[in-house]
């Protein structure tokens, strides 16, 4: 009866434990269909976005140089985009309140062919700076990504905006360019 149960027990604490294991990959976030390919630059699918999602305030759209590797270029980079450097994408654009006290930055990068889109995505959430603007923080912070192209949206939430809506914006933007295409949140 001890060695029933004891084999009772063990196969128990087996379920168990393969249970756990598939209820934390059920967390995880999907990789993004790198077969996607969104047409047009950074900038031009940013300013798609924005007329989606309108914002109340003066805003601009502005390219990141990546070729720049002097100290301020790589700077601009980290500020922007929360990478390092330049090494897994090739074009950037970003999207600011032309006044630097509402806290509000999105950010769309294409990611280098070949290249882990949700690796860079991660790196890009774990980069940024939500405080970059000193005196106010982005409190409501989400990458999301759609082929080779990650977009990491930050907002105030006393801005009244949500970074959840310019998540839904980028949807329809890559749904109109792709039938189907989705948008992984990471």
């Amino acid at each position: 009866m001890k060695k029933f149960m004891s084999v009772l027990l063990a196969l128990a604490m087996v379920f168990a434990l393969v249970a756990c294991g598939n209820a934390n990959n059920e967390n995880e976030a999907p990789a993004a269909d790198a077969s996607v390919k969104l047409e047009g630059t950074m900038e031009e699918l940013v300013n798609k976005i924005i007329e989606l999602n309108p914002v109340e305030f003066m805003g601009g759209t502005m390219p990141v140089d990546l070729t720049d590797t002097s100290e301020d270029g790589l700077w601009a980079i980290q500020y922007f985009t929360g990478l390092a450097n330049a090494d897994q994408i090739n074009d950037v654009s970003v999207y600011e309140p032309m006044i630097g006290a509402i806290p509000f930055s999105m950010v769309l990068v294409r990611v280098n062919e070949g290249e882990d889109a949700q690796a860079v995505a991660g790196a890009m959430k774990a980069g940024i700076d939500q405080r970059k603007w000193i005196c106010v923080e982005a409190d409501d912070l989400m990458v999301a990504g759609c082929g080779d192209v990650v977009m990491l949206i930050m907002v105030g939430s006393d801005t009244g905006l949500t970074a959840q809506a310019f998540v839904d914006a980028f949807q329809n933007v890559c749904t109109a360019q792709a039938e189907g295409a989705v948008v992984t949140v990471y």
